[in-house]
């Protein structure tokens, strides 16, 4: 598990620093991928954690580089503990990661996106504490809802790793989810696409 975990976030991080650079050797001269805004807000997610359906909340705040690229820090918690399994030991969770997001066309009213999460945890067992690693790839679609108001909606996957629990395992932990994202902040300047298109008309 460990070893699939990691060539996973490698796999990731080297195909969005291709993309990245992409971008660069494309619109070199044309668009600046400068410190260009600022988010934060909320994230709502729906998961399980092994046979029990569960809600993680938590707040993030970035920030945004060429309209598009985002760097920020995040934090889940569970929305409210539960008994594991069988047993009488309450379960929690808490992860504080840092966020990597790409928006493909962001200028348009509705476009996919692109993140990951990546950080520590802790879970929480009765009276036992274990420190864990979690990775949370997404896509999705973000709305522009106003100028200073996004929402997004993402599926993804969970990959948690070093558990050292004797009743709980790394499988136990990972899953899928579906989140909702509710942002807020500013994005200045203008977008290099839709400045592109209206100088071809004008030519």
């Amino acid at each position: 598990m460990r070893t699939k975990t990691w060539f996973f976030l490698f796999a990731f991080l080297l195909c969005s620093f291709t993309m990245f650079s992409q971008k660069e050797e494309t619109l070199l001269g044309n668009r600046s991928w400068g410190f260009s805004g600022i988010w934060g807000g909320y994230n709502h997610q729906y998961t399980q954690f092994g046979a029990t359906e569960a809600y993680n909340r938590g707040g993030f705040f970035g920030f945004e580089f060429g309209k598009s690229l985002t760097l920020g820090w995040g934090h889940y918690q569970l929305d409210h503990e539960f008994n594991w399994g069988t047993t009488d030991k309450s379960f929690d969770a808490r992860f504080n990661v840092a966020k990597v997001g790409y928006a493909f066309i962001p200028y348009k009213a509705i476009h996919p996106t692109l993140n990951v999460d990546f950080g520590r945890g802790w879970i929480d067992l009765g009276d036992q504490r274990d420190r864990v690693v979690v990775i949370q790839p997404a896509v999705g679609v973000e709305f522009n809802v106003f100028r200073w108001f996004r929402v997004g909606l993402e599926g993804g996957y969970r990959f948690i790793n070093d558990s050292t629990l004797p009743a709980i395992s790394d499988e136990d932990l990972s899953g899928l989810f579906a989140q909702a994202s509710l942002k807020f902040g500013f994005s200045w300047g203008r977008y290099h696409k839709r400045s592109e298109v209206k100088k071809n008309d004008e030519d």
